[in-house]
């Protein structure tokens, strides 16, 4: 579906009139430059993909509407977090819609499914949240830009923070069972026995599982020290509910990638289910780098940011990085050289921090930070910054050979 922000929109995210009108002087008699936003709007990952939305359109809204002098109308398509869906949604943008751009992506196989056919197209793509190690090894592309994290990276500073504050021997791992989870589960593996940890038993259970009582009986019974687990969602929901319900919050370690404890679409449900979870991200609402716009996003939607809302508002601000840098065309190889050689040329002021990306791969070089879910001052769950890896790089295609 096509969405043009409209100026009720631009208003409510407090743009100021000067800046509607700076915007219609730039972007007259020019054609639109389309976006096309694939994200999940159905299916398990219905709230992250809602979030993403609403990050970039805070953008587009804050940016008055226009980028490189252009007036921008945002294409939103529906993957259903199946891959063969995406697929489906982005020939459709390219040959229907002729978009100039197209970003968003919540899954790790729908990422993986729409690589060939971008990549083909040539056209610039940026991932914003699909954690795919492949992307930025050996399904790495010219033309795909990644704003987000590797699963390695978080997998990686897990392991790192595990084996050094909590311990090297008596932790399980529990995951969804599929490409995200086997990757997230698989690098905090290897990172851990390189520290000289030692692990249990590895439990899977597949996307959308509805109820966690009976491996949660098993954990239980094995009483671990700590369980690193990757799940997302509603399944992050229900599983942390349950955790509490077994009397297993608090008892039992619990740390993860972010998307266990995400701050906007997991901890207002989970409550403090949630309490003394920790978790490796590149996003936390409280770090300084994210601070500004964590304030302006709670303002306007009554919510603190979670991973998908900042990315899209961080997909986004590269994106306008580009554009601004060859004032809004893309019409030529020329062009679209020029756009890239601006990102990897200096760190783009985001909100996740200033982005920085990798020659080899297009990939985000990110600070990646330990939080700690404690109450705020209101007594609500928080993501609490205890420590900052700095400029976590991915292994990069080295990694896949």
């Amino acid at each position: 579906m096509s969405t043009r922000l409209s100026r009720r929109q631009w208003l409510a995210s407090g743009v100021a009139a000067s800046s509607l009108l700076s915007f219609g002087v730039l972007a007259q008699g020019r054609a639109p430059l389309k976006i096309g936003l694939v994200t999940s709007l159905s299916g398990p990952f219905t709230a992250l993909g809602e979030s993403m939305r609403a990050g970039l359109q805070m953008l587009i809204a804050e940016a008055g509407g226009q980028m490189g002098g252009r007036r921008v109308e945002l294409v939103v398509e529906d993957d259903q977090g199946k891959p063969e869906e995406g697929v489906r949604k982005v020939r459709k943008l390219l040959s229907q819609d002729k978009v100039d751009v197209i970003c968003g992506v919540i899954s790790a196989a729908v990422a993986l499914a729409i690589r060939d056919v971008v990549n083909d197209a040539q056209v610039p793509t940026f991932m914003a949240n699909a954690s795919a190690n492949a992307l930025a090894r050996e399904a790495a592309s010219p033309h795909i830009f990644r704003v987000t994290k590797t699963s390695w990276m978080l997998g990686h500073t897990g392991a790192l923070w595990t084996a050094d504050r909590i311990g090297k021997a008596g932790g399980m791992t529990l995951a969804s069972d599929y490409a995200a989870g086997r990757e997230y589960v698989g690098d905090f593996a290897a990172t851990y026995a390189e520290r000289g940890g030692k692990l249990g038993k590895q439990v899977w259970t597949p996307l959308g599982t509805p109820d966690f009582a009976p491996l949660l009986m098993n954990i239980a019974a094995a009483s671990p020290s700590f369980l690193y687990s990757f799940l997302a969602g509603a399944d992050a929901v229900r599983f942390l509910r349950q955790m509490k319900e077994f009397r297993l919050t608090g008892k039992v370690k619990l740390i993860g990638p972010g998307a266990l404890f995400d701050q906007e679409d997991v901890l207002p449900a989970a409550g403090d289910a949630a309490l003394g979870g920790v978790s490796t991200f590149q996003q936390s609402p409280g770090a300084p780098a994210t601070l500004a716009f964590a304030q302006a996003y709670r303002k306007a939607s009554g919510k603190w940011p979670g991973e998908a809302s900042t990315a899209g508002y961080a997909a986004g601000q590269v994106i306008r990085a580009g554009l601004d840098a060859v004032q809004g065309d893309l019409g030529s190889a020329a062009a679209k050289t020029r756009f890239k050689e601006r990102l990897l040329s200096a760190p783009v002021t985001t909100a996740l921090g200033p982005m920085a990306f990798d020659a080899r791969n297009n990939q985000a070089i990110l600070d990646i930070y330990v939080n700690e879910v404690r109450p705020d001052a209101e007594g609500k769950p928080f993501n609490t910054v205890l420590h900052t890896y700095k400029g976590v790089r991915d292994p990069g295609p080295k990694a896949s050979a």
